[in-house]
């Protein structure tokens, strides 16, 4: 039986007997529980109570004492921990990385978002290569070919652009980089904000700091490198789609034609090598470029189509020859 109903189970036989007893048997009872009464000392009961809630505040006290010294003990122990993890997990796997190559092929210019944001423009025949994502200390790009870069500012990551020996250093601008392996010299054009030049293969060299509407010609074999303000609109115009010659020989007239559109370019009469056109396109196609050519200078031009090679299933670029009038 359980507590409660036994509890239920004796007031129930005290009352039933307590309605059956006379006055004398009820006033017997009623004087032993009041000596009961009096016999209770209330000071004593009073003080072991106290002591007993004295002694539970002590143990809760005491709890709470242990608890945040717990907390304070813990508190470096998990950052201890945390640090071990880290530093292991660091040593059992490094950071991973994967080098990313852009070529951009003959006839055809792309833009290329990079890792941290960057545009980068890349012309005709031109390559980049960079890893992903950039690593934490600086953001290193090799570039062949020509490539016109709008770099987002960070001060804390320099990048770096390395053609060969020639290195550009920037935090944050608009350039442009002229490395094609065939060509002698490597062209640095700056648009916007400042750029570090260095021609000894290294980030930490002598440094050429560039302003704003300047050019740099460096030499590949001397490294000598010349710096002069130009109207620098000439040399970053491809990446708005325009094709301006301005005063330039025809030798450099083919090469550009060449990458542009993808054809082969021959220049088949040695009168005309020290010919200059001054004249811009945008958006033309290479027959209105043809024509307008040889309307404006005393050039003839032959138009030979691309077919395949029917034997070697092969692609036969389109071809073009230059010939003076007679």
């Amino acid at each position: 039986m359980k507590y409660n109903d036994r509890i239920n189970h004796q007031v129930k036989n005290l009352l039933s007997e307590r309605q059956n007893q006379d006055a004398d048997g009820q006033f017997v009872d009623a004087n032993h529980i009041l000596s009961e009464i009096r016999s209770i000392d209330s000071h004593k009961a009073y003080s072991l109570v106290e002591h007993r809630i004295r002694n539970d505040k002590n143990n809760l006290r005491i709890i709470n004492i242990l608890s945040r010294i717990a907390a304070i003990l813990f508190l470096p122990l998990l950052i201890a921990s945390a640090w071990l993890f880290y530093h292991q997990q660091s040593k059992i796997i490094p950071m991973q990385y994967a080098m990313q190559e852009i070529t951009s092929p003959r006839g055809v210019r792309s833009q290329v978002i990079l890792p941290d944001g960057s545009n980068v423009w890349l012309n005709a025949e031109s390559t980049i290569r960079f890893k992903v994502p950039f690593e934490p200390q600086n953001r290193n790009v090799e570039l062949s070919g020509e490539a016109f870069f709008a770099v987002k500012k960070d001060s804390h990551r320099p990048f770096h652009v390395q053609s060969g020996k020639i290195n550009v250093t920037v935090l944050g601008t608009k350039f442009d980089c002229k490395a094609f392996a065939e060509d002698s010299a490597i062209e640095v054009v700056l648009a916007e904000g400042k750029v570090s030049l260095r021609t000894d293969g290294t980030y930490t060299g002598k440094e050429i700091i560039m302003a704003p509407g300047e050019r740099a010609v460096v030499n590949k074999t001397t490294l000598k490198t010349i710096v002069s303000a130009e109207k620098i609109e000439k040399y970053i115009a491809w990446q708005a789609g325009k094709l301006v010659f301005d005063e330039c020989p025809m030798p450099e007239v083919a090469r550009q034609l060449e990458r542009w559109y993808g054809i082969e370019v021959n220049i088949d009469d040695p009168k005309i090598l020290n010919y200059r056109i001054t004249t811009t396109f945008e958006n033309e196609s290479l027959h209105q470029v043809l024509e307008l050519l040889a309307l404006s200078s005393p050039i003839k031009i032959n138009y030979i189509p691309a077919k395949i090679d029917i034997k070697n299933q092969l692609q036969i670029k389109a071809k073009v020859s230059i010939t003076s009038k007679k």
